[in-house]
């Protein structure tokens, strides 16, 4: 099936979205540290807590990177009720699994919640509409919150139906990928640090990939 981190990876990099359905990555990083934070904190655990969950979890475990994600955490204060936690909402028709840190209730509605690390001057990024989007179609939410761990901002995404139609193209190339169709390298400053870039400057490009 496919993954949200697909998707999400798909709008980094096409390419970056084939490396990893393709050969797979394990890294830890400072989303991967936060996100054991949250979940740890949202169930009333500290932060030595959060060390051995992600230690358990990730082999790659960085107390460095660790260390760096603690020290710039805002513990969220959000004024929702918890529904469920680590939740993973899946979809048959559309074959795909939507990751979300956790379901609240706000005023007597349900949303999926995700977690950034720091928020543009304005609105969410790309990469959170699209999780809104897959979480819309997924578990058929109309709008999703963004909870910035960097510095505690809580922001809304409506679902709407040009969103959907934008996850679902999304789908529909990412499914291309996954039967190996190599897309058109795409310089962007994610290149500077990416794990893949010997192999993907080696690559040579098909004809098929000028069409994704």
């Amino acid at each position: 099936m496919i993954k949200l981190s697909h998707l999400t990876s798909y709008i980094t990099c096409p390419r970056l979205c084939y490396f990893r359905i393709h050969g797979g990555e394990e890294s830890f990083t400072e989303f991967a540290a936060v996100r054991e934070i949250y979940l740890s904190t949202r169930q009333g655990f500290d932060i030595d807590w959060a060390r051995k969950r992600a230690k358990a979890l990730h082999q790659t475990f960085d107390e460095t990177v660790f260390e760096s994600a603690a020290n710039k955490f805002v513990y969220p204060q959000i004024d929702c009720k918890t529904v469920d936690i680590d939740v993973v909402l899946k979809s048959e028709t559309l074959d795909l699994l939507v990751s979300v840190e956790e379901i609240v209730e706000c005023n007597g509605e349900k949303f999926p919640l995700f977690i950034s690390l720091n928020p543009p001057e304005k609105g969410v990024w790309m990469k959170e509409k699209i999780k809104a989007g897959a979480a819309a179609l997924a578990g058929n939410y109309r709008n999703a919150l963004i909870y910035y761990a960097y510095t505690g901002d809580v922001r809304s995404v409506e679902a709407t139906f040009n969103l959907k139609r934008k996850v679902i193209k999304l789908i529909e190339r990412v499914k291309l990928v996954q039967r190996g169709y190599f897309p058109e390298r795409k310089e962007s400053k994610y290149c500077n640090y990416c794990s893949f870039i010997e192999e993907c400057v080696s690559r040579a490009e098909t004809f098929a990939s000028k069409f994704l």
